[in-house]
This record gives C-alpha cells, structure tokens and sequence, in this order.
C-alpha cells in the first residue's frame, strides 16, 4: 500500500481542479515554504497551482495571497490568476529563475526590478 503524503494529497487536489480543459499531470515545482506548486500543462498553456491551506498561526491566509497576486496582476508584476478556490491558486506560468542576492546588486538588474 502506498502512504499517502501531504504533496501527494496536494497532488491529488492540483489534478482534480476544475479549471483544467483536459487531463492534467501535475510536476512538482521546488521552492512552496507554506504550499505544494506544481508547473501543470493544459491545452498546450502552462500554469502554475499552488495548493495551501492557510495557516492561521502564521497569519498565511490565502485570501490575502489571492488579493495580492490579483493586484500584482493589475499593476503588471505578476502572472494572471485564472482560478482560485479556498486552498488552491492557479496562475500562468511564466518560465524564469528566482534572483539572488548578487543578481540584485548588479545595477542592470536594480535597474530594470526598479525601473
């Protein structure tokens, strides 16, 4: 018998999402502090869903992240949300790399993050 895990079970949850078009295989995404991500392709497009519970104390409430991503959206800083439900965020995927702290101090890069 196969145990289950808490990103087996988030992997279960991203599969089953309504949003998706098709079948969907989910593939793990590295770096969720307080979610498990996945990269899913769908119809050709690529997404991202992240699947997290809020942790009340933490005060990580996801409907803060939602207004968040959405208003990172509007002002141009981030992926369009195109689903969301208690738990659960889907976003475009957009391929890159997360900086690190000597990227930040290159002032091409300062320059183009504080334009």
């Amino acid at each position: 018998m196969t145990q289950k895990t808490p990103h087996t079970s988030a992997y279960e949850r991203a599969v089953k999402l309504p949003c998706w078009q098709g079948q969907v295989d989910p593939q793990p995404l590295t770096g969720g502090i307080t979610n498990v991500n996945f990269v899913v392709e769908d119809k050709g497009r690529k997404y991202v869903a992240r699947i997290g519970d809020d942790i009340q104390v933490h005060q990580v409430m996801r409907f803060n992240e939602l207004a968040a991503s959405r208003a990172a959206y509007a002002a141009g800083l981030s992926p369009e949300v195109v689903y969301a439900e208690p738990g659960a965020l889907v976003l475009r995927f957009i391929e890159g790399r997360t900086l690190s702290a000597e990227d930040v101090r290159q002032r091409a890069m300062l320059q183009r993050i504080l334009p």
